[in-house]
């Protein structure tokens, strides 16, 4: 998730298609001249990329801040139901205090 889209920024914030790989030699001349023929050239092709992954990394950003907030909402909700209120705290961790715990045999 998180860690993916920072890569993804990261490396397109580098961006440079003039200097980018491409499987065979035939193909990368093939897409020079075709980022060459446009309007622009390598710069506008720079940016239309850099535009459209930031575009999509925002959208992504939106989406996660929408379904968090979903979440702890849905969360709070459940914390706060007053039908719950006289309900007894888990007493778990509380319960052997000054006891220890049992052990397995070994």
């Amino acid at each position: 998730g998180t860690d993916v889209a920072v890569a993804v920024a990261k490396t397109a914030a580098e961006l440079d298609t003039q200097n980018a790989k491409a499987t065979s030699e035939d193909d990368k001349l093939m897409i020079h001249q075709l980022i060459q023929q446009m309007p622009g050239g390598f710069e506008a092709m720079n940016i239309f990329v850099r535009d459209t992954i930031c575009n999509a990394l925002q959208a992504s950003h939106q989406h996660y801040e929408r379904t968090f907030a979903g979440l702890v909402s849905e969360l709070t909700s459940r914390v706060s139901d007053p039908s719950r209120s006289s309900m007894p705290l888990p007493t778990l961790l509380t319960a052997n205090q000054g006891r220890e715990l049992p052990t397995k045999p070994t």
